[in-house]
């Protein structure tokens, strides 16, 4: 069930999105704090996993494949911009096709890192919060008033990809083991990593973003609190 809580955080997204418009420091904290839940649970959860597997050669083609294939998406689509003619909306697809590469990816990402994550609620909760901002954004894009099925449709679609991305990786996951598991993870690894660096925190300090002490502090709150469910659940477990 946690696994499609990104969907509907998109979805919910996409029927506020022409309503609503968070404020920059609420957007800023929310990123920052994903990057930090993400990158915890990379480095707790993910990067160990791969590592104890034993096939060093799989992890390194698979961490290079992961970071080559969005360094090449991100060359390709660029993020939209407002359109600078005011009240004239640019196309529907061409502002929403990055997202819907960006929803697809996390599909496939949620999946991979759900297969080695102990704090498997983690990565989920974290792209929920994420996606569901960026829908919020793509939704202030399409336009107000009589752009508001336009902001709902973007919200469906991205949703659908998601899941087309997580069941994808779901199949593809189902049984591995040795080399194609640890380049799998390895994968999700890198391109996790990828997304909180280049495009989470690159928007949190985007566009006069607030850069305060106070919202900086958001991404190491997310850090500790990956360390001390890892450091609970090992004491827990022992």
């Amino acid at each position: 069930m946690l696994l499609i809580l990104p969907a509907i955080s998109m979805a919910f997204g996409g029927l506020l999105g022409s309503r609503i418009r968070p404020g920059r420091r609420f957007r800023a904290v929310v990123a920052h704090l994903v990057g930090g839940l993400v990158l915890g649970i990379a480095a707790a959860d993910l990067m160990p996993a791969a590592s104890n597997s034993g096939h060093p050669a799989a992890l390194a083609i698979g961490f290079c494949l992961g970071f080559s294939l969005l360094l090449v998406i991100n060359a390709v689509l660029e993020e939209p911009h407002e359109s600078p003619e005011q009240g004239r909306p640019r196309p529907m697809l061409l502002l929403m096709l990055p997202f819907l590469v960006d929803s697809l990816i996390d599909g496939l990402v949620v999946g991979i890192s759900s297969e080695a994550a102990e704090q498997q609620w983690v990565i989920p909760v974290a792209v929920a919060l994420e996606m569901g901002l960026a829908t919020l954004g793509l939704g202030t894009l399409l336009g107000r008033g009589a752009g508001r099925w336009r902001s709902a449709l973007s919200g469906a679609l991205m949703a659908v990809t998601y899941l087309i991305g997580l069941s994808t990786s779901l199949l593809i996951t189902n049984g591995l083991q040795g080399p194609a598991l640890t380049g799998t993870l390895a994968f999700g690894t890198a391109a996790l990593i990828y997304l909180v660096v280049e495009e989470v925190m690159k928007e949190a300090h985007a566009h006069g973003e607030d850069d305060s002490g106070l919202v900086n502090v958001a991404f190491f709150i997310g850090l500790l609190c990956i360390w001390l469910l890892d450091c609970v659940t090992s004491w827990v477990v022992s």
